[in-house]
């Protein structure tokens, strides 16, 4: 019997894209662990609920395959609004349990879900770009017009302003950010070395154009993030004021759950880029549905003393307090941005010799003190709680440790669950 860890991707999420991994450095991170590592291939900006019937059936066909037998556990993982697809994900079961009275194999199979940086309640960004009132049709117009470009530039003219752009605009300096690892996305669409070398670079070409085009079709993931409910919207987790229908089928079902909060610094106001624009909005006159002020303890540094989150504080993507769910007594905080979490706290290349080039960056070089210490004690921790469902003082058993490596602190005051 083994026990699966499935890494469900947020908003524009994909397994890889271009240069670039969506997780970087999690499997190297889960090394110390039995636990066999999954990432879902999510749709990038569909609704929550298209994304969570996709992994439904994701979920369905790996124990189809024998890859997930039926007596292993299922544990996952959300990150952003990969959390909202996983609440999706059992809301439906939920459903169908309650309309025909049975459920499927793979519901009995979870036994933990994890969130990260998730905006249960929805982020004051998409309330305040939605508020700009910019049709959708208009607002796909831009990765339509992307994947245009692209299409008619083919492999060779798109990896060749790739090599322009990156002599004209050399590599952020500090840290490469999302900009550099679009145009090295693009420089890589086109290989003169082996065959091999090659035919990964078209694929990863017609990749991308797939990301484009999927995100120029449909962008209703917008509305599902906004915390203001539109009428005649689909509805959301995120715009469910109460989960207590959710905990009970939790505690019915055996699945215990816990948050993990992200809180970026405020950008210095000298500050220019992605970030200061992405935390200003986020920061600014937000939605009294994002949730109240409210303490949080510390996940990876417990002596602190717990933090006040007020509605404005964000990482960046996401106000802190929407993060807490369903109460602070289930929810740890962690000082990082949105991107830092998911391995994307520094700019780092791939070892030579690989044939799958994906680069670190620092997408959205916010200037945290995350690194590569904190990236590690934080998916010990998530690993652990995938054994013991609760985060609890002290250290692991002996035994525990032998197998999940020293030092494995965790903490006393998360009660992960009913």
């Amino acid at each position: 019997m083994q026990n699966h860890i499935v890494l469900v991707p947020g908003f524009g999420g994909f397994q890889a894209l271009g240069s670039l991994r969506y997780y970087h450095g999690v499997t190297q991170a889960l090394g110390f662990t039995p636990l066999v590592v999954h990432y879902f291939p999510n749709l990038p900006t569909a609704s929550v609920q298209t994304r969570a019937r996709q992994l439904r059936r994701w979920l369905g066909e790996l124990q189809e395959r024998g890859v997930i037998g039926r007596e292993d556990s299922i544990h996952l993982v959300g990150h952003s609004t990969g959390g909202l697809d996983v609440r999706q994900l059992l809301m439906d079961y939920r459903k169908d349990e309650e309309s025909h009275g049975d459920s499927e194999d793979v519901l009995g199979q979870i036994r933990t879900v994890q969130f990260i940086s998730t905006p249960q309640h929805g982020t004051n960004l998409a309330h305040r770009l939605r508020g700009f009132r910019i049709p959708s049709r208009i607002a796909r117009l831009l990765p339509r017009m992307l994947f245009e470009t692209t299409r008619a530039l083919r492999e060779v003219g798109a990896s060749f302003i790739g090599r322009r752009f990156k002599g004209r605009f050399p590599p952020s300096k500090g840290s490469p950010d999302w900009f550099d690892a679009v145009i090295q996305t693009m420089v890589g669409f086109d290989s003169s070395k082996d065959p091999l070398e090659r035919a990964l670079a078209r694929a990863s070409y017609f990749e991308t154009l797939r990301w484009l085009l999927d995100i120029a079709t449909d962008i209703a993931a917008v509305s599902d993030l906004d915390p203001v409910w539109t009428p005649g919207s689909p509805v959301s987790p995120a715009h469910r004021t109460t989960t207590d229908e959710e905990q009970d089928f939790f505690k019915r079902k055996g699945i215990r759950y816990g948050s993990i909060v992200t809180v970026a610094k405020r950008p210095a106001a000298s500050a220019r880029g992605l970030y200061k624009f992405v935390y200003g909005m986020n920061a600014r006159r937000p939605c009294a549905e994002l949730g109240r002020t409210q303490a949080v303890p510390w996940l990876l540094e417990p002596e602190r003393e717990a933090r006040r989150l007020t509605p404005s504080d964000n990482d960046g993507i996401v106000n802190s307090v929407s993060m807490v769910w369903p109460d602070a007594q289930s929810s740890f905080l962690v000082d990082a941005d949105h991107a830092d979490v998911i391995g994307h706290f520094r700019y780092a290349e791939p070892p030579p010799g690989m044939a799958l080039r994906y680069y670190q960056y620092d997408l959205l070089s916010s200037g945290s003190s995350f690194g590569p210490d904190e990236f590690e004690a934080l998916w010990r921790k998530i690993a652990a709680f995938t054994q013991h469902h609760t985060y609890h003082a002290g250290r692991l058993p002996p035994s525990e440790r032998d197998i999940r490596g020293p030092d494995v602190a965790l903490d006393e005051s998360m009660s992960a669950g009913p």
